[in-house]
């Protein structure tokens, strides 16, 4: 799964495998679509897929998913320290690119998930696609499809401060990057999105009680900080339209990161 170093090893150890999914699944319970016991058994049965691995630096790395509308999956990875603590966490939808344009399941979910998921969605369909129109899955056009390849949209990545700049956040693009493309054959079209605003921590020593309002002022520097790490990895910073540009406005779900490829490695620096 894991190449040129990302991973230490990604083979089959039963026993920790079964760990970290137990780890991972109880973690989120809350969040998933079927008990913990219900999804423990999809993954033990084979139904639904996750992989195990060590990223260095004794940190232990799982990636698993499960179905969403229309042949999508949603993908989760999370990252353990040495104490099973996590310290790093990135989530993602999964979606074949013909699924992407054409499926009204697919446009309903993202719209309904978060303004975040649906300008991604936007951001794939209308600048990757410009000769379609958005949504295609609404119109009435007859426009033949002449599109393939895998979409990765983001939903979040986080790297506990604490662990910044030892490389963790370039190996999990890697992680989930290599993990959508497992079932691909040959070289294959990857287009990937992801938003620049600030993640925030859900748990660990980041993890705040109060709600976190965004503001223009104290998050703008996070957002070119951003833009300079995901350059930096490939991708482009792309900056949607807004009415009113002015500082006063917080600057959220302007900002994100576009990258298409074709070539399943690329040269980077660590982050």
């Amino acid at each position: 799964m894991c190449r040129e170093g990302t991973c230490d090893s990604i083979e089959s150890v039963n026993e920790t495998e079964e760990k970290y999914l137990k780890l991972s699944l109880k973690k989120l319970e809350s969040h998933l679509p079927e008990s913990f016991h219900d999804m423990f058994l999809h993954y033990s049965r084979g139904e639904y897929d996750f992989l195990y691995g060590e990223i260095g630096g004794g940190l232990h790395a799982c990636i698993f998913s499960y179905p969403v509308p229309e042949e999508a999956e949603q993908v989760i990875l999370l990252v353990y320290d040495g104490r099973d603590r996590i310290i790093a966490d990135a989530a993602g939808c999964h979606i074949p690119v013909r699924e992407l344009l054409k499926g009204k399941e697919i446009y309903d979910f993202l719209s309904s998930e978060s303004d975040w998921m649906y300008l991604e969605h936007y951001i794939i369909c209308s600048y990757m696609f410009p000769e379609l129109p958005y949504p295609f899955c609404q119109s009435h056009e007859d426009v033949p499809l002449y599109c393939s390849g895998e979409a990765l949209l983001y939903s979040n990545a986080y790297v506990t401060k604490a662990f910044r700049r030892q490389g963790i956040f370039r190996a999990m693009t890697e992680i989930m990057r290599e993990y959508v493309l497992r079932n691909c054959t040959d070289r294959t079209e990857l287009y990937s999105v992801i938003s620049l605003d600030p993640d925030v921590a859900c748990y660990g020593p980041d993890a705040q009680d109060t709600p976190y309002i965004y503001s223009y002022e104290k998050d703008e520097p996070d957002r070119q900080r951003n833009i300079r790490i995901m350059e930096r990895l490939g991708y482009e910073a792309l900056r949607l339209q807004e009415d009113d540009p002015s500082a006063e406005q917080d600057g959220t779900k302007l900002w994100f990161a576009v990258r298409q490829e074709s070539d399943l490695i690329i040269e980077s620096d660590p982050v």
